[in-house]
């Protein structure tokens, strides 16, 4: 319990996320940043060891906090999964029930709701998402069965967006000093160079 405490971060990762902070013009230090990274991170292990909950769609999974969006007549409408439930407005529907409480009958729900995942940014269409998930047999169709299933999964997304992090960290560093050493001197012309006028 009273053993010496060592700097958690190796050196790379830590001089990576001083630049990261300096060029981004966050006012964080860089204790606090790695105090809340660290913080996030346990939370999302935590919370990683609960069952995956959300609402299965035939062949499509939608975890808790995934957005449905259909627009109809230039107006959109949502709805959101919550627990195992998909809620448009106060109450529970299908899919294809939330398609005809908007526009009646004669829709098809694969072809008119759009879906946005938990953490993305980009909404995508369920017919496209159900063929993408089918064609690459993803996994990512089903929940995970167990907890450790579930904790593994979270644990690799979590090494995916550490890597690419510190792959863009890298470019914004290899850029600012690409850009700094284009104005040194050995590197400009001679007819780029003023001289001093007395």
């Amino acid at each position: 319990m009273n053993a010496p405490r060592e700097n958690v971060l190796p050196p790379h990762t830590w001089q990576l996320l001083c630049d990261f902070l300096y060029s981004s013009g966050s006012r964080l230090s860089v204790v606090e940043a790695a105090d809340q990274a660290i913080k996030a991170w346990i939370a999302a292990q935590k919370k990683g060891e609960e069952p995956l909950r959300g609402y299965q769609w035939k062949q499509l999974f939608l975890p808790e906090g995934t957005q449905v969006r259909m627009e109809y007549l230039q107006r959109c409408y949502f709805a959101q999964v919550s627990g195992d439930q998909l809620m448009f407005g106060p109450r529970a529907v299908t899919p294809r029930g939330m398609t005809l409480a908007i526009a009646g009958d004669g829709r098809n729900a694969w072809r008119d709701l759009w879906i946005r995942m938990p953490g993305e940014r980009q909404w995508c269409n369920a017919g496209l998402l159900r063929s993408r998930q089918i064609a690459h047999g993803n996994p990512a169709a089903k929940p995970p069965e167990t907890a450790a299933e579930a904790l593994s999964s979270a644990a690799k997304a979590m090494g995916q967006a550490l890597t690419a992090a510190v792959t863009l960290i890298e470019h914004v560093d290899h850029q600012s000093t690409t850009v700094l050493e284009r104005r040194l001197p050995k590197y400009r012309r001679e007819t780029d160079l003023l001289e001093d006028v007395h």
